[in-house]
C-alpha cells in the first residue's frame, strides 16, 4: 500500500463501469476509470507506448472523470504496483486527505511541452523513478512516472528535480536545476 499525489493526468481515459444495469450506482461508484499516456493526432488520442501502462481509478474512491482537475493535487490510496501482461497497472483505491506522499507526475506540461525526456537514452531518470506509461511518436511525447522527493529525470533542456514545500497540498513541483547537477 502506498499513497500517492496526483501532479496531473495522462491524455487518454476510458472507463468500464458495473455490468447490472439495475444498479444505480453503475456509472459512479461501480465504475473503474482507466488513464494512461496518449498522443494527440487530429481529434483522436493514441497510445504510442514505448512503455505500457497505465492507473486505475475505482469510482467508489470520491474520483469523478468530469472533474478529474478536482484530483490534482490530491492524495489518493494506492495499492501497489502490478506488472499485468506486460503493462504496469497502478490502482487507486481511495481519496486520502494526507499531505506528504509520493507522486504520480504526468510530464506532459510544461517540462515536455519545452523538452521531451531522453527516455531511450543512458542515465535518464532517477534509479527509484518508476515509469507507469509513456508515449512517444516523432517529437511528441508524454510519460506518467511515480516519483519520489528530490528524484530527478533527464530531458534535452537538462535535468528536473521534484521539489516538494511543507504542509501544502500542491506543493510538489517539478525544477529545472540551473547546473543540471542532480542533488
Amino acid at each position: 500500500m502506498m499513497l500517492v499525489q496526483i501532479l496531473k493526468f495522462g491524455s487518454n481515459w476510458w472507463a468500464r463501469f458495473g455490468r447490472d444495469p439495475l444498479d444505480h450506482y453503475r456509472f459512479t461508484r461501480h465504475a473503474a476509470y482507466f488513464n494512461s499516456t496518449g498522443l494527440r493526432f487530429g481529434n483522436k488520442i493514441r497510445w504510442h507506448w514505448i512503455v505500457p501502462g497505465l492507473i486505475r481509478v475505482n469510482g467508489v474512491g470520491d474520483f469523478n472523470p468530469q472533474f478529474q482537475r478536482r484530483s490534482v493535487g490530491a492524495t489518493f490510496e494506492c495499492a501497489d504496483l502490478i506488472f499485468a501482461l506486460a503493462e504496469t497497472v497502478f490502482c487507486s483505491k481511495g481519496r486520502l486527505p494526507i499531505l506528504h506522499s509520493l507522486p504520480v507526475f504526468s510530464p506532459s506540461s510544461p517540462m515536455t511541452d519545452l523538452a521531451p525526456l531522453t527516455v531511450r537514452g543512458v542515465d535518464w531518470k532517477a534509479a527509484s523513478v518508476l515509469p507507469i506509461a509513456v508515449s512517444e511518436s516523432r517529437e511528441k511525447q508524454e510519460a506518467m512516472l511515480l516519483m519520489k522527493r528530490l528524484d530527478w529525470v533527464r530531458t534535452t533542456l537538462g535535468v528536473w528535480q521534484l521539489k516538494t514545500g511543507p504542509n501544502s497540498i500542491q506543493s510538489a513541483r517539478l525544477e529545472l536545476l540551473e547546473d543540471s547537477a542532480v542533488a
